[in-house]
């Protein structure tokens, strides 16, 4: 039997953050803010960014007080102009960007023939344009850093396999393609040990989720008996456990992968 000191001593160095830089955009609740934190217990120097400023410095806040190093910076995914003046703070403040994870989406609902042309589009200028705009943009500081990184994106079930009927089309059609940039840019980019990798959370528990089914009619085959084989929604904190692996050193060999972590649901 080993020691816990073997263990320590063996596994510590897979998931030691330290001297990384950390952007999280959408990090200052949920999903973000939990990967945000963990990020900063391994030893990220954690960007957190999100539209919401004063919400972002008190997350980055709340993981100061707790011992980690974590600033807060004010993002507009849907803008160009504001996601490079966020990745010019980072080289200012850091030196550049080590990790990125792309947490910020408009999860705004629309019943399919409601749906108005502001809101497919908006969808997509967040979900699919940011994205993109905020890959790349790490992706030329870590070339000229020249040290690889690690980029993931946060995707949906749903962009593989219908989870919900109706409201969630624009959101679907935008997540589908996040998969796609995810597959180039780890092509591409591989030969500079830049790896991109996506996530795919099925159901998630989360503030954000509790508001969509107070307001809307929530059907569809994720919403079936015995559809998720481990019973339950995931948790925030279980996706960003999958998410923090694959920028991690223990995932020093995965790279343009699309990931479910869906309790199952693929294989119902």
């Amino acid at each position: 039997m080993y020691t816990d000191a073997q263990i320590g001593a063996r596994l510590a160095p897979l998931f030691n953050l330290t001297g990384k830089t950390a952007v999280v955009t959408g990090g200052a609740q949920g999903l973000g803010f939990d990967t945000s934190t963990l990020l900063a217990e391994l030893g990220a120097d954690v960007v957190v960014a999100d539209l919401r400023l004063e919400a972002a410095r008190e997350s980055a806040a709340e993981i100061t007080a707790k011992g980690g190093s974590a600033i807060a910076a004010e993002v507009d995914v849907g803008s160009l102009d504001s996601i490079q003046a966020l990745f010019s703070l980072v080289e200012q403040k850091f030196g550049g960007t080590d990790i990125l994870v792309n947490s910020a989406a408009d999860r705004t609902k629309a019943e399919l023939f409601e749906m108005t042309e502001a809101q497919w589009d908006r969808m997509l200028d967040v979900s699919l344009r940011g994205t993109f705009y905020c890959a790349r943009e790490a992706i030329k500081g870590m070339k000229a850093k020249g040290q690889g990184g690690a980029i993931v994106n946060i995707s949906s079930a749903g962009a593989v396999r219908t989870t919900l009927w109706g409201i969630n089309v624009h959101y679907d059609a935008a997540k589908a393609g996040v998969d796609s940039l995810t597959r180039s840019f780890a092509g591409e980019f591989g030969a500079d040990n830049i790896r991109v990798n996506s996530i795919l959370p099925g159901g998630m528990l989360s503030k954000g989720g509790a508001n969509v089914s107070a307001t809307y009619n929530i059907r569809g085959p994720i919403m079936l008996p015995g559809r998720i084989p481990l019973g339950r929604m995931g948790s925030t904190m279980e996706i960003a456990q999958a998410v923090v692996f694959l920028v991690s050193p223990a995932s020093s060999y995965i790279t343009g992968q699309i990931i479910a972590v869906d309790g199952g649901y693929f294989v119902s």
